[in-house]
Parts: C-alpha cells; structure tokens; sequence
C-alpha cells in the first residue's frame, strides 16, 4: 500500500490526490473523465499538472476528437473586429464551452506564451492580461516542467545503462573477474536507477510502500 502525503484543499479537490494523478500519466485520462480539467474550476487543477501531462490531455480535447476548422479560432486578416467578436464567441460557445480539457488548454496556452488565437475558452485579450498577471506562477511553472523533463530524462538513460551492462560479459568464456566487475557495475547502476524513481514518486506525492 502506497501512503499519500497530508491533504491540503486545493479548489476543492485536495493536494493528495492531484499528486496520485501525477504519480501517473495513464490517470490525466482519469483527471479528464472526472471533469476536473474542465471550466474555471479545473484552473487549480491545470495549473499544478506538468507540460506533458497537460498535452496529453488535450488528446481528450474537442478540437482533436471533433477537428473543427482552425479558422474559427483567429481572427482573419482584414476581419472587423466587431465581426470576430462574435465569430469568436461562437467558437467558445461552440467548441470551448463543451470541452472537458478546456482548464488544460489555457494554461497550456500560457505555459507557451500563445495569445493568438482562442484558448481553452480564453480570447487572445483574457489570454493576455492571464499572461502579465501571473508572470511569476508561469515562469516557476516552466521552470518545473524543463526540470521533469530533465529528470524524466535521466530515468530513461538510467533504465537504459542497467539494461546495457546486463547484456554483456553473459557468455560462459567470460573471466570471472570481468563478470564480477560486470556485476558490480549493474548493481551501481541498478541503485542508482532506484534512487531516481524513487524521487520522482516522493515528489509525485508517494511514499516508500509499506
């Protein structure tokens, strides 16, 4: 049994049970069926989700299951603004108020830097003043996700060495020193692959299992 660390009430869904969902790519399909990347109350949700997480999410979107026409999305070149204005609410209303990932696609939208278009319900403008008003969220928020990434990176070449050295020295010509220095070498980086999962789960919200 794995024990999550003490709740906090976040938007109310509490902080454990974001941090199971991290623990786990396979539940951003979760998080999506239960609605809570959904609306104005998913906002605290997205905002805590990583990069990856949030782009596997909008896999769930409207736009990717229903593929509606990207023009509906920007304003044409030349289009009045008072014509785009309501084109604009049509698609949200349309297309972004139905969508279950909608949360997920603004902060998405910000974490990028991208006021275009419309976003996860969000006109270029409401993009814009999110994007000056939360600077400093979204600049720790990018921060954290370049430093999954690299530790997501680490994990795989860590999984990788373990699996290099225990394919060699394996064939029965082998001096036992080498096969012994083989051996040590596997377990060094064995341990070393243990230490990292073992972080990245303890940052997830997870505990040794009991």
């Amino acid at each position: 049994m794995m024990a999550a660390r003490p709740s906090e009430k976040v938007g109310g869904v509490t902080e454990d049970s974001i941090a199971r969902y991290l623990a786990d790519t396979e539940s951003i399909d979760d998080l999506v069926a239960g609605g809570y990347l959904a609306g104005h109350d998913g906002r605290p949700i997205a905002q805590q989700l990583r990069a990856p997480h949030l782009r596997r999410a909008i896999t769930h979107s409207v736009c990717h299951t229903v593929q509606p026409d990207v023009d509906n999305f920007y304003q044409e070149d030349g289009e009045p603004d008072a014509d785009w204005q309501q084109r604009q609410a049509r698609t949200v209303r349309d297309h972004c108020t139905v969508c279950p990932v909608r949360a997920a696609c603004a902060e998405l939208a910000l974490r990028d830097g991208d006021t275009v278009g419309v976003r996860g319900g969000l006109d270029p403008q409401k993009l814009t003043r999110r994007l000056a008003a939360e600077t400093t969220r979204l600049e720790r928020a990018r921060a954290t996700d370049e430093r999954a990434t690299d530790e997501q990176r680490a994990r795989i070449a860590a999984g990788a060495e373990v699996q290099k050295l225990s394919g060699q020295y394996i064939g029965t010509s082998v001096r036992p020193e080498k096969r012994l220095e083989n051996i040590k070498n596997i377990r060094e980086a064995a341990r070393r692959r243990t230490e990292l999962v073992t972080a990245h789960r303890r940052a997830a919200g997870w505990t040794v299992a009991a």
